[in-house]
């Protein structure tokens, strides 16, 4: 009889626990979305310094919201919250992810430099880092492999061959659709329609945005769906929609190089140096397509051997103009004619462990949120004669065009075309600083004067010798762009200057103390 009784007890028990936790599941499912949801963060601040973490829970489809995306936030808080309008930063990419660590059990904010980036603008205002749907800090995440950082995923990655790079996107693909993941809900309009939601979700009434590279096609998004949200916007390295980066890109990194030949022939010291220097980039990246520069790159996981073809040697360069090294570029290939390595190999390692595909058998992408965003708003409105005829034509500067993996990616993807619509210009009137790298051959500064004449309340400044990113490039930029925020008014006098050449003077000094510091090694 006891036992009896004990056991339809514990059945009572067992079914009232079960009841509750329906309850729960079924109360959590009805909460009204979007919400905001505190939670416990793993960054760790300097001291003086603080952060609140939360997830932002949204609907994956807002016609239809039957399912949850759920995204990872930071505040970064000012230290005399003054302003009531924070900066919302909108990462790149798309795909990239401030709010997860590159290396396992780092800290990412430490990583990206963030607390000393906003120190300026977090004496007024907080500064929200939000994640991007489908990338990292993402719930669901849509990339197909895992991250670079382990070693054994970096091996592993490397020697994928392009037949078994097809499957693993044909299998991540078909799991998205097993796992009832609408794709099609993870373009551009989603990710600016989920600042909006951040915002109602943290009962603000504006903020403030700041992009970078992608970041600035979002930022430009949430300008046109929510302007009334948006008090002021800086957009660095601007990528706007009705711009289409795979249409002309050996036209694009032809120019960068004849501004290079052009300003390296007005500097009397480059042009001593680094005499016929046209002649010498065509001649060592035409050699190294004959005969690929074979070098070893001291790395993180250890030394790698790596065979730099025309294509990747010339991603280096390109690298290098990219991260604000025009100046070097031309000490580069004069001594790699003359068989010095020493700096395409250091740039070369950058190169590696930032973003890799030099050691990879082939150029890969397996960000699923990447391949949905460029599939659907770019490689379907690529002219493909004319992009062809570009590339037949191009002659050195096509090489890195032909490594593009979007024409096989693609149609394997499977993601719905953009509407038209959604290509046209953004035409808001919202105070807006642009800002572009006159070495930039990712975002060039002819897209941020496209963007900028379609904005009425727009000032846009060209940093002449910088590339991708001018803000972390240049003091002068990072200047601008923080006190922007603080007065939004693009027809203020600049306090600084962005026309200043490349610093060929500055490379030579840095080249001979490269020589200094073999010798000394060597000694």
């Amino acid at each position: 009889m006891w036992h009896n009784r004990t056991m339809i007890a514990s059945c009572r028990r067992i079914v009232l626990a079960s009841l509750l936790l329906l309850l729960g599941v079924c109360s959590a499912l009805a909460a009204p979305l979007p919400r905001l949801e505190r939670e416990r963060c793993v960054f760790r601040p300097p001291r003086g310094d603080k952060i609140e973490c939360y997830t932002l829970i949204v609907a994956e489809n807002r016609a239809n919201p039957r399912s949850e995306v759920r995204l990872k936030v930071a505040v970064l808080k000012a230290k005399r919250p003054l302003a009531a309008d924070p900066v919302i930063y909108l990462a790149g990419g798309p795909g990239d992810a401030p709010l997860v660590a590159s290396t396992a059990g780092a800290d990412p904010l430490a990583e990206g430099d963030w607390w000393n980036d906003t120190a300026v603008v977090r004496r007024r205002r907080d500064v929200i880092i939000v994640s991007q749907r489908g990338a990292g800090g993402s719930t669901p995440n849509l990339d197909c492999f895992e991250p670079r950082s382990s070693e054994p995923a970096r091996i592993k990655r490397r020697a994928v061959t392009e037949p078994q790079e097809r499957e693993i996107l044909l299998r991540c693909r078909a799991d998205f659709d097993r796992r009832k993941i609408d794709v099609a809900m993870y373009g551009t309009p989603s990710l600016a329609d989920d600042v909006a939601d951040l915002v109602a979700a943290m009962q603000l009434k504006q903020v403030n945005l700041y992009g970078i590279s992608y970041g600035t096609r979002w930022a430009l998004e949430v300008m046109r769906r929510h302007p009334a949200v948006v008090r002021a916007v800086v957009l660095d390295a601007i990528y706007p929609p009705q711009i289409n980066g795979e249409q002309n890109e050996p036209e694009i990194v032809r120019g960068v190089f004849e501004q290079l030949f052009a300003d390296c022939a007005a500097d009397k010291l480059c042009r001593e140096r680094n005499p016929d220097l046209a002649n010498t980039v065509r001649a060592v990246l035409t050699e190294a397509e004959r005969a690929p520069l074979e070098l070893t790159l001291a790395l993180e996981d250890g030394p790698q051997p790596v065979r730099l073809d025309g294509a990747k040697l010339l991603l280096v360069l390109l690298h290098m103009m990219r991260q604000g090294e025009a100046a070097l570029v031309p000490e580069a290939v004069t001594a790699l004619k003359r068989g010095d390595k020493r700096l395409v190999r250091q740039f070369a390692e950058d190169l590696e462990e930032e973003d890799g595909g030099l050691l990879e058998t082939n150029a890969q992408q397996f960000g699923g949120l990447f391949n949905t965003i460029e599939c659907r708003e770019t490689w379907a409105g690529v002219d493909q004669a004319q992009r062809e005829r570009a590339i037949q034509t191009g002659g050195i500067y096509s090489l890195t065009a032909q490594l593009s993996k979007l024409p096989a990616f693609c149609p394997v993807w499977r993601v719905p075309v953009a509407p038209p619509a959604e290509r046209q210009p953004v035409t808001a009137a919202v105070p807006a600083l642009l800002l572009s790298g006159g070495y930039d051959w990712l975002t060039p500064a002819a897209w941020g004067r496209d963007a900028a004449k379609h904005l009425p309340e727009a000032r846009h400044v060209i940093f002449r010798a910088q590339g991708h990113g001018v803000s972390s490039q240049d003091t002068c930029a990072a200047r601008l762009r923080d006190e922007f925020f603080d007065a939004p008014d693009p027809r203020w006098p600049l306090p600084c200057r962005a026309d200043t050449p490349p610093d060929f003077a500055a490379a030579a000094e840095r080249v001979k103390a490269l020589s200094t510091r073999e010798r000394e090694r060597n000694q």
